[in-house]
């Protein structure tokens, strides 16, 4: 732009020079009055050529209230003062029509607006996850507290009277563990995996779910006539992981606790 400026000058300059007429006098005051209406000419084509950043005003005010929207005061404080400074500056700029500092002022502004939106867009996900863990370990804690409260309030078994002692059974032949199991009405994978012949453990039901999710969409939901599989090729640490599952889950709560059939 200002090249092109330049080069009006020169060939107004360059005409001028070649009308010149070498008898015509021109006195001071005339020459003083020609060069103010050529910098006056000069100035008002230069400010046409110079247009109002709109668009960039528009880009710069939507990211910071953008910014303002997700908190951005709180989870990035000094990237959103520093786009909402510039935007000030920005605006103070235009009502001046200082147009080219007022680009500055915005493109400054847009760049830690938008950095600002990052930053607080980070922030309100690791608060959010923060928030869930917690949830998570106040349902463990009330668990367990009901667990130990009915374990306290419950009455001491009352002993059996002494008998005469039995005659020692003849040994027997250990049962060979099951490898799948008729589902019966009013039977839960709970109440299924307490059984002496699949796991005689009730918090054991997850490795049932995790063996039978091809028929099993929801834990809860079981039916009458289902065979289900029983895995048996466990390891201690899928024990212990299988236990810890059934403890974390609200699925079968500890509290109604179902004991095993017979």
């Amino acid at each position: 732009m200002k090249n092109s400026c330049a080069s009006w000058v020169s060939d107004w300059q360059l005409v001028h020079n070649k009308n010149k007429h070498p008898l015509v006098t021109v006195s001071r005051t005339d020459q003083f009055m020609l060069r103010c209406l050529i910098v006056f000419a000069i100035a008002l084509f230069v400010s046409s050529c110079v247009k109002p950043p709109h668009l960039e005003m528009d880009a710069a005010e939507y990211m910071v209230n953008r910014a303002r929207d997700k908190q951005a005061q709180e989870y990035a404080p000094s990237e959103y003062q520093a786009a909402d400074t510039a935007l000030s500056d920005a605006r103070r700029a235009m009502e001046n029509a200082e147009y080219s500092s007022a680009r500055e002022s915005l493109d400054f502004a847009l760049i830690h607006a938008r950095r600002a939106v990052e930053l607080a867009e980070e922030g309100q996900a690791k608060y959010a996850a923060e928030e869930t863990e917690h949830a998570k370990q106040q349902e463990k804690t009330r668990q367990e507290t009901l667990i130990k409260a009915k374990e306290e309030t419950s009455p001491p078994k009352k002993q059996a009277p002494a008998s005469p002692p039995k005659p020692a059974p003849k040994p027997q032949q250990k049962a060979t563990p099951a490898t799948s199991y008729n589902v019966s009405e009013g039977e839960t994978l709970w109440t299924i995996s307490a059984q002496s012949q699949v796991y005689g453990d009730s918090l054991l039901w997850p490795l049932l779910y995790q063996a039978n999710r091809d028929q099993i969409k929801d834990p809860r939901q079981i039916f009458p006539g289902q065979v289900l599989n029983i895995r048996r090729d466990m390891t201690e640490k899928d024990l212990d992981d299988a236990r810890q599952r059934a403890r974390e889950s609200d699925i079968f709560p500890l509290s109604e606790a179902v004991s095993p059939k017979q």
